[in-house]
């Protein structure tokens, strides 16, 4: 049975895993976009998402009841359009990604099935030439047969991906700009990647499926020819050098943004404090007011209101440490977060900015924060029992130690540290339960900062630039990224 509802078929909630997503970018040409959202929804798939992306038109975009509409207030170009088209369907659960032009549209039922029911994962609408008596020569017929069709470039009309090559490769790279090869940068990608069988395929018959105002010279290019050509002769270096190489690097195609994350978990008794904190909004407030250019994210468990411009996101309340407990929820936090460049983990009630780091980090490097002494400290063989922790503190007793208050790196970086000592804290817990380890628990998680830190070799970096003198009130704030007690 088929539901229509509005002139637009709907598949049952059972195949939304399979969902097939329609994003259309445009930039001021309301008309062209209303013709081209009339014929996608004479021949829309069943169940399948439609989004246009605006790229800052004015007037503003308007579509239709049931077409999901995101704006671009300010015109970015083509890569940051093409780019929302991937981070929404994506973000949607889609597995079958078509991005289109807006003067480009469908013009026969079952235009898609030769897409997505094809192994390949990578296929884009092509024409060789102009339709017109005008022509290019710009392209040629590199395979051909009854299924498919091969190209030595790529026009970039209709592009199609699964979404485990996006997964793979990424999307579209800023490198070049608002535009121009970025396309045919990302189908190399793919086919140096060993995806495809070509880089420019498209299915035989395509014509049949699909219409192009352009390929008619049918209408205004979106983009200046004086500026179409600068950016053509800027973008054509780049795409060609690596397509000699053979370059197939991962590019993030969600709008990347540098966050502080800091967490405020009072729940359950801190066990340096041996009681209960009580959650308000005030004990983030320095923290909080201090941070610029970045997200600021507080997961907390009980606290209902933060301060201003702060994101709370509600943790589960679990009986573990605190101090360790942390990890895990910033860990699961930046796995549901791929879209965050630099990350800093501090603590949230005694750390304040004082400069902002992100243009000096770099991303080979993790930033930690330390103290004014070693491991051989009194505070930390007492309350640090496990057998492990008394080893790292005996092996490591002249080095200077190393404080969980602060963290900062890429957020790939951020994550594996955080794994490190989720990890080495379950293994510890294991060996209790195995009565290979000591009832006695350590009251946080210091030396298993330390002992992951040791695990990053030469890529930890620590001192006066990153932090003031611990417990000084300031001392060292002229040149310092933070202000730590």
């Amino acid at each position: 049975m088929q539901v229509i509802i509005d002139s637009v078929p709907y598949a049952p909630v059972c195949n939304s895993s399979a969902r097939i997503g329609i994003a259309i970018s445009t930039h001021n040409r309301a008309e062209v976009l209303s013709r081209a959202l009339t014929q996608h929804m004479k021949f829309l798939p069943a169940g399948a998402l439609v989004v246009v992306v605006d790229d800052g038109s004015k007037p503003a975009t308007v579509v239709p009841a049931g077409v999901q509409l995101v704006r671009q207030e300010t015109s970015l170009g083509i890569v940051a359009s093409k780019n929302t088209c991937l981070t929404a369907l994506m973000d949607a659960g889609c597995e079958h990604l078509f991005l289109w032009d807006d003067d480009a549209w469908p013009i026969a039922d079952g235009w898609h099935l030769p897409y997505i029911e094809s192994p390949e994962p990578h296929l884009a609408y092509q024409f060789l030439d102009l339709a017109g008596p005008r022509k290019l020569n710009d392209l040629a017929v590199l395979y051909s047969d009854d299924k498919y069709v091969a190209y030595t470039g790529q026009r970039g009309v209709m592009l199609y991906y699964h979404r485990s090559a996006i997964e793979k490769v990424g999307g579209f790279d800023p490198v070049y700009g608002r535009g121009m090869y970025e396309h045919s940068d990302l189908a190399l990608r793919i086919y140096n990647a060993g995806l495809t069988t070509w880089a420019y395929g498209d299915v035989t018959g395509s014509e049949k499926l699909i219409h192009s105002l352009d390929e008619h010279e049918a209408v205004e290019r979106s983009v200046p020819k004086p500026d179409r050509l600068a950016l053509v002769e800027r973008n054509v270096k780049i795409h060609n050098e690596r397509r000699d190489t053979g370059f197939t690097g991962y590019v993030e195609y969600r709008q990347q943004r540098d966050v502080v994350i800091t967490t405020l978990l009072t729940s359950q008794p801190d066990p340096q404090r041996g009681t209960k904190m009580t959650a308000s909004p005030d004990m983030l407030g320095k923290w909080a007011a201090s941070l610029r250019q970045c997200g600021r994210i507080a997961l907390v468990d009980e606290l209902e209101k933060a301060p201003a411009d702060v994101e709370l996101c509600l943790v589960p309340d679990v009986k573990m440490n605190v101090y360790f407990r942390r990890w895990l929820h910033i860990w699961q936090h930046l796995r549901d977060h791929p879209e965050y460049r630099f990350v800093w983990c501090t603590d949230g009630t005694d750390v304040e900015m004082l400069r902002e780091p992100w243009d000096e980090m770099e991303p080979s490097k993790i930033y930690v924060g330390s103290e004014p002494k070693t491991y051989a400290d009194t505070w930390a063989k007492q309350n640090h029992p496990e057998r492990i922790y008394q080893e790292f503190i005996e092996a490591h007793r002249n080095n200077v130690m190393l404080n969980a208050g602060l963290l900062g790196g890429t957020r790939a970086d951020v994550m594996a540290f955080a794994h490190g000592i989720i990890r080495l804290y379950y293994r510890i817990e294991s060996y209790r339960f195995w009565k290979k380890e000591q009832a006695g628990a350590a009251v946080g998680d210091m030396m298993a900062f330390g002992i992951v830190a040791k695990s990053f070799g030469d890529r930890i970096v620590t001192g006066p630039r990153i932090h003031t003198v611990f417990k000084s009130d300031g001392v060292g704030k002229e040149y310092a990224f933070w202000k730590h007690k």
